[in-house]
């Protein structure tokens, strides 16, 4: 799945985008809503959830977007877990974070195109 980690999370985004559109018929649309559903695709994501593809993705991960991830797991577990939650851990705030960056570039282009 590696070459497709990109397609993945664009799929996300795909979705988050057509949330949004529904949402803000009745909703205000903001940053924090987007941090929020950002963090349930990611929760929810096979690539968090499988050890094995944790494992994968955390290995695919550019080296910037790892070590952000790695400092907001030191920053949220203090405690130290075992190496496959570790992964699983590192997978969720990175692909959280990816799926911010995708979603937010997706607006800016929308609002400049506006």
């Amino acid at each position: 799945m590696s070459e497709n980690y990109y397609e993945y999370i664009e799929a996300i985004a795909d979705d988050i985008m057509a949330e949004r559109e529904h949402w803000s018929e009745r909703e205000h649309w903001s940053e924090n809503g987007l941090c929020d559903i950002a963090s349930q695709h990611a929760d929810s994501s096979q690539l968090v959830i499988y050890y094995s593809q944790a494992h994968d993705f955390v290995r695919w991960l550019p080296s910037d977007v790892r070590n952000q991830a790695e400092d907001s797991v030191s920053d949220c577990f203090p405690e130290q877990g075992t190496y496959d939650e570790t992964a699983s851990r590192i997978a969720y705030f990175a692909l959280e974070q990816m799926i911010i960056e995708e979603v937010t570039e997706r607006l800016e282009k929308e609002s400049e195109a506006a």
